[in-house]
């Protein structure tokens, strides 16, 4: 954006920034981090805002109450719940504490400032006083569906292939009109080298034409922040603004639905949040109700609580090759997507370990998984999300499986 100025003045202070970081350790890999991304911007843009930075404290204030069950156990007699301390995670006798939680995030300022945030809101100074560490090392590992350059070399390949689908090829028709319209309206906004910028899966610029409008992601980012500060161009429209942001999901979700695309953008981390839940399924095996647990078993302990720092496009990768049905309202910035492991008992014995999911409180069930009704489930059984996470998948040229094209097979996107 063009005044630089007036967008430093929405960032946080330098001592608020040292404030939240307080009491957190970075953890980056010894060669250093990934080369810069391209929505990691420059200066003022892309840093947390202010405005965001509370959000995330308010965000981890809520998480945390969602979290705890710090009632009485009076209180439960009174509760038909089927769940034990009414679903909470954490009790009085086991409270929510630094050392039972395991923070990564994407190496982007705005993603960790926006951890510490959320540490800040979710943990008094005197429970701090544990440091948290936060793991950078895994930015293009898992994070993100389009790093640069790509995990596999055939995902740009694939990414338009998939973008040349007709029906994607007409809407980019029907709205080709309002991208030119809204990047000549933002134009007077505009600083130098906006044109350069270049990020999103299937958003690659193709520099063989001239004169192209900004990005659908890049216009979609600059709308909303100019809404929330009512510095919107009067001949731009909050329907126009809607139509923008809602295309920019739609294509992300148009294109990452495909299990062969979401295998190769989003299956590390995937593998990664299962991985951990099964390790912490057996650890609970490996002790009965009669081990002592020593203060360094404590601390080799699996986390009892995971949280991951990333993007709107991670939350959109991880919807997709989980199979989850989208939210009824596109999620605002400070969201947060709830991944539950929840272990069913019969007689004080183990019967099933269930995952269920949501995002913002709102139950997201699994499509690919019908209960007994034929409907998406609300929770899946353990054993059977590893086992989707590892299913093979294929893409051939057409419906009639004549010519094979890509295949996603044991970790491995092929073009074929």
């Amino acid at each position: 954006m063009k005044d630089e100025k007036y967008w430093e003045t929405q960032l946080p202070e330098p001592h608020i920034l040292d404030g939240i970081a307080k009491g957190t350790q970075l953890i980056r890999p010894p060669e250093g981090g990934p080369k810069a991304h391209g929505a990691v911007g420059r200066g003022p843009f892309g840093q947390l805002t202010l405005m965001g930075l509370l959000q995330m404290v308010s965000l981890g204030e809520r998480l945390k109450e969602e979290l705890q069950h710090i009632h009485d156990h009076s209180d439960d007699d009174d509760d038909d719940s089927q769940f034990v301390n009414k679903g909470r995670l954490f009790t009085k006798d086991q409270p929510l504490h630094p050392s039972r939680v395991k923070v990564m995030s994407t190496d982007f300022p705005r993603t960790i400032q926006s951890v510490q945030a959320l540490l800040t809101g979710m943990f008094t100074d005197e429970e701090h006083d544990t440091p948290i560490d936060i793991d950078l090392q895994h930015t293009n590992n898992y994070f993100i569906p389009d790093p640069q350059p790509r995990q596999f070399n055939e995902q740009l390949s694939l990414e338009s292939h998939l973008a040349q689908r007709p029906h994607l090829l007409e809407k980019e028709e029907e709205l080709k009109h309002l991208a030119h319209r809204v990047t000549n309206e933002l134009e007077g906004h505009l600083g130098e080298g906006a044109e350069g910028v270049s990020f999103g899966i299937g958003e690659e610029k193709d520099d063989t034409i001239e004169k192209q409008p900004l990005s659908w992601p890049q216009l979609a980012e600059m709308l909303v922040c100019l809404q929330s500060r009512d510095l919107l161009p009067s001949t731009l429209s909050k329907e126009d603004v809607k139509t923008v942001t809602n295309h920019v999901a739609w294509r992300w979700f148009e294109n990452l639905r495909h299990p062969v695309l979401a295998k190769a953008a989003m299956w590390r981390f995937a593998d990664t949040l299962v991985d951990s839940l099964e390790r912490k399924v057996n650890e609970g095996v490996s002790h009965d109700d009669n081990t002592e647990i020593t203060t360094e078993d404590k601390c080799a302990e699996e986390p009892w609580l995971c949280i991951f720092s990333a993007h709107d496009s991670t939350l959109i990768g991880l919807l997709c090759i989980l199979q989850l049905e989208m939210p009824s309202v596109w999620p605002e910035y400070g969201s947060a997507l709830k991944v539950e492991l929840i272990q069913e008992e019969e007689d004080n014995k183990v019967v099933q370990h269930w995952v269920r999911f949501s995002l913002n409180g709102q139950v997201l069930r699994c499509l690919w998984l019908p209960d007994d009704d034929g409907k998406p489930s609300a929770m899946v059984p353990l054993e059977k999300l590893a086992d989707m996470i590892h299913d093979e998948h294929r893409l051939y040229e057409d419906d009639e499986e004549s010519e094979l094209k890509y295949s996603w097979r044991n970790g491995q996107l092929t073009e074929h």
